[in-house]
């Protein structure tokens, strides 16, 4: 299994069918962590300024600045209203799902809160499902297994780039 590589993320981010991972992606890559972007709003990011405001489980607050691509991908993904899934071999017919409206920047659809055999009812744990289900899914698409151990490796500041 070979490393991933920041341009291996760059590369999966700018290929994301929905923004709605590619923010995921970004968050990561500049240092926000999964437990973290379950918790952020749509309003978490102030976009004038690129300073989001991240707020964990159990309601530490801390801020950073993000990039002009993160605050462009922020605001792209809190207006996406479909999601796309990447199974589909011919584009012209691929499928979609309607997200249910809600105040997180992680938005989630109907088949999110029955599609496990726990019935896990709560926002936070259907949300914090949703992005594993999703990054599953972009290490299938992609080939790259590796993109599924991002939901507990944090990336190393130093290598922290903004484009």
């Amino acid at each position: 299994m070979t490393n991933l590589t920041l341009e291996n993320l760059y590369f999966i981010e700018r290929q994301c069918l929905n923004p709605q991972d590619a923010i995921i992606i970004r968050l990561l890559m500049e240092g926000v962590e999964i437990h973290e972007i379950v918790y952020l709003k749509k309003d978490s990011l102030d976009g004038s300024n690129r300073i989001l405001t991240v707020i964990d489980c159990l309601e530490q607050k801390r801020t950073i600045k993000v990039s002009e691509r993160c605050a462009e991908l922020y605001q792209n993904a809190v207006k996406q209203t479909h999601y796309f899934f990447y199974n589909d071999d011919d584009p012209a017919h691929r499928t979609s799902v309607t997200l249910k409206d809600s105040p997180y920047l992680i938005r989630v659809c109907l088949k999110d809160y029955i599609a496990n055999e726990s019935m896990i009812i709560e926002l936070d744990s259907v949300i914090l499902r949703t992005i594993y289900t999703r990054l599953r899914s972009l290490a299938s698409f992609f080939s790259l297994p590796q993109i599924s151990y991002l939901t507990t490796v944090r990336l190393d500041m130093a290598q922290k780039v903004f484009a």
